[in-house]
């Protein structure tokens, strides 16, 4: 302790403390102390990036989503309703807008935009060659007009695969495989659909797929040249579009085109063979729902070989 004199008196000035080294425990590096911090350790931050940005409930549409899709998909009937009612009966738009919400709800506008162009293409190939299919009694019943049973023959197995990628969203992969599936039912409706309508319009020989036969145009079963390239071409434009569309990526492209093809000949085949004698149960809708499936499923199947 020392005195010191200041302004005349004397001050008691007290000692300096002596700093302390921080106490550190045995075996711990120096350095500065870690600032406290909330944030979650390193190990827990890279497990949450890993998890899937899903909804918090696989499949669950919010309140809003809901309300976006239901908006979106009437506006787009309401504002098409002419051109729509002249390719689908009054019952059938009722149907065909259900499964448009379906889709547009798994597979986003993209999506929505390929099942419009399927509608768009499909109906304009009904239309070619009207008078020559209305001369040989091969247009199609109802002015060519798409019942319930023709939507569901289109877009069955569509709606399954997007009802599944709903009750699955969270699962990446599995998605990819089933908006492969999506794509390549409609891919092998729209060829079926081309191959038929340019064959029936246009095709010089017409052959029966199980005999090699000649038929008259317009016979279960047939095929010909013309509606083959046709159908060809036409699934092929539509699964590039789809690849353009972010739907699948080019290798997807080739597996829908490859899809339909192997679909469309087994529908000619069932067409040849069990439908003249099964008629009543396998008549056009209902091939047409075993052609799109199994269109997806083969196409679902390759996508899966090659590892998706």
């Amino acid at each position: 302790m020392a005195l010191h004199h200041a302004g005349g008196g004397l001050r008691q000035q007290a000692p300096a403390r002596a700093s302390r080294p921080p106490i550190r425990s045995a075996g711990a590096p120096a350095g500065p102390r870690p600032k406290c911090s909330l944030a979650a350790p390193p190990a827990r931050l890279a497990e949450r990036r890993q998890r899937p940005r899903g909804r918090a409930v696989p499949g669950a549409l919010g309140a809003r989503e809901l309300g976006h899709v239901l908006a979106i998909n009437s506006s787009v009937f309401l504002v098409g309703y002419k051109a729509l009612s002249s390719g689908l009966s009054s019952v059938g738009i009722a149907h065909a807008w259900f499964l448009g919400t379906v889709c547009l709800a798994a597979f986003q506008v993209q999506g929505y935009v390929l099942v419009c162009a399927y509608f768009v293409f499909g109906t304009l190939a009904t239309k070619v060659g009207k008078k020559v299919k209305i001369a040989e009694g091969t247009y199609e019943r109802n002015e060519g007009k798409r019942t319930p049973a023709s939507v569901w023959g289109s877009g069955f197995a569509a709606a399954a695969c997007a009802l599944a990628a709903l009750a699955f969203h969270g699962d990446g992969a599995l998605c990819t495989i089933l908006r492969t599936g999506f794509v390549a039912s409609f891919a092998t409706k729209l060829s079926d659909t081309v191959a038929s309508e340019i064959g029936k319009a246009y095709g010089r020989t017409t052959i029966l797929i199980t005999s090699l036969k000649p038929v008259p145009r317009g016979t279960d079963g047939a095929v010909s040249l013309e509606g083959t390239f046709a159908g060809l071409a036409a699934s092929a434009v539509y699964s590039v579009l789809a690849w353009r569309l972010g739907q699948v990526d080019p290798t997807g492209a080739a597996v829908c085109v490859c899809a339909a093809f192997v679909a469309t000949n087994l529908e000619s085949l069932l067409g040849a063979t069990l439908q003249r004698d099964y008629a009543r149960v396998l008549n056009n809708d209902v091939v047409n729902i075993i052609m799109i499936s199994a269109g997806a499923a083969v196409a679902m199947g390759i996508k899966l070989a090659l590892g998706s």
